[in-house]
């Protein structure tokens, strides 16, 4: 037993057995909280952190069969001693198999009941702390997001205080800067991680389909329903759900998956027996949810449940340092093993993405695949990288085209800003003997391939 006893909750309606039993556990240094009724317990157990339940099968409003199975989905480590005084084999076999620590029958003996409720408070502790160390291990594990970002660092270290909790996550941020990658994350660090990840993106979703794909349906339920399906919130059951786009949900949706998430229960389409789910919510939007509320296109009662702890991902213009880690990351990820010129690295460090980390991945991906030297030059990036990045400001088109190059061959400290170099006409000679390969054309011109860059840079190639 821990220093200070176990926090014992007491399910009994049977007044006089109910104090006898408090009595007796609080003598022997427990804190001891007794309840008379279902509701009561289930209150009780949501409130506060408990090491023992003892558990009566028959209570007033529900049965203990019922808030058995209960307490082994929501509270997992929480042992459950079974007092009962309806004592039958079946009874027994029943609340064994649920995972019930013990079963005693009314009246017990005290002394071995007291040794009962030690074990299973040692258990209890025992289950919580695997868990941490569980969770610990996961925390440590890679996230997959690289960032230098300190503010990306600090939307990372909000996710690891409340991954723990119970909490609904609202991630805001712009179309491709890693959303889902960060609610993936959520769940990895949460308790819930060796249950399943379920996702649904609402805009992906027809309107007219979405309340079958969330809820689930039963056979019969409209045309071409042969079959029963269960929807993305039962499936959710025990892990957590990510629901895409949220913001597109309509409003009829909207009312349904509210309530949802007040009561825990809902109705599959066309079914007339509730179902239960408990899950962990994490929504994402590239909207502004507030404006959408303000607007009377999402409701201001669900904006609140959905919103517990808000996160917001900064797009990918605002944290440069981040791109050369995610284009070592993605790089590696090539079947060619090709590596990118310091001049093509210069470029996409330049652009101002505005598809964010999705249009970087893909750009790497079309760079890899359609480079046919050994490396991965500026001119294998995207049209629109290249038009954006190998322009400047001032056309360098008057330059005189016989001007000798000032740089010689890989002198790395000739060929700075001073530098003009030689005329449009020159280089764009070079490059075409060379057939638009900077590294043939550098060798041309005599100088390094990065002077070749600065010069194609201030012409306007």
């Amino acid at each position: 037993m821990n220093g200070t006893g176990f926090r014992v909750l007491v399910a009994e309606d049977e007044q006089t057995f109910g104090l006898t039993v408090t009595r007796f556990l609080q003598k022997a240094g427990h804190e001891v909280k007794i309840c008379t009724n279902g509701k009561s317990v289930l209150k009780a157990l949501d409130s506060a952190e408990w090491d023992v339940l003892l558990l009566d099968l028959k209570l007033p409003d529900a049965d203990g069969v019922d808030i058995l199975a209960r307490v082994r989905k929501e509270h997992p480590e929480l042992q459950t001693i079974i007092v009962t005084g309806f004592a039958n084999v079946q009874s027994a076999i029943d609340t064994m198999r649920l995972g019930a620590f013990d079963y005693l029958t009314k009246p017990p003996n005290f002394e071995e009941l007291g040794m009962r409720v030690e074990k299973a408070g040692e258990k209890t502790l025992l289950e919580r702390e695997n868990r941490r160390l569980r969770f610990q291990v996961q925390r440590n594990l890679s996230s997959d997001i690289l960032t230098r970002s300190p503010v990306l660092q600090k939307v990372l270290r909000t996710i690891e205080m409340v991954a723990a909790a119970r909490t609904p996550v609202l991630i805001e941020g712009e179309s491709g800067v890693g959303k889902e990658l960060l609610a993936q994350h959520v769940h990895r660090l949460s308790p819930r991680s060796a249950k399943g990840f379920v996702d649904l993106n609402c805009a992906a979703v027809p309107s007219s389909l979405l309340e079958s794909e969330l809820f689930g349906y039963e056979r019969g339920a409209f045309t071409g329903a042969a079959n029963e399906k269960p929807g993305l919130v039962e499936v959710a059951d025990g892990g957590t759900l990510f629901l895409d786009e949220v913001g597109e949900m309509i409003p009829e949706i909207q009312s349904k998956f509210l309530r949802v998430l007040d009561s825990g229960t809902f109705y599959r389409v066309g079914a007339t027996r509730k179902r239960r789910a408990d899950f962990r919510l994490v929504c994402a939007t590239n909207r502004d949810l507030k404006s959408e509320v303000a607007a009377g296109r999402f409701r201001k009662d669900l904006f609140f449940r959905v919103n517990g702890v808000k996160v917001v991902i900064p797009p990918l213009r605002e944290r440069p340092e981040d791109i050369p880690l995610l284009v070592e990351h993605f790089t590696k990820q090539l079947p060619s093993q090709k590596r990118f010129t310091s001049q093509a690295l210069a470029a996409l460090g330049e652009y101002d993405w505005p598809g964010n980390v999705r249009e970087l991945h893909f750009a790497i991906e079309r760079a890899g695949l359609l480079a046919e030297g050994e490396m991965i030059d500026v001119d294998d990036l995207p049209p629109e990288i290249i038009e954006k990045t190998g322009r400047v400001a001032v056309s360098m088109a008057a330059v005189a085209p016989n001007v000798p190059p000032a740089a010689a061959p890989d002198d790395e400290s000739h060929g700075d800003d001073d530098d003009v170099g030689p005329g449009l006409v020159r280089v764009r000679a070079a490059l075409e003997k060379a057939k638009w390969r900077r590294e043939k054309a550098a060798e041309i011109l005599g100088v390094s391939p990065r002077t070749l860059y600065r010069w194609i840079k201030r012409l306007g190639l």
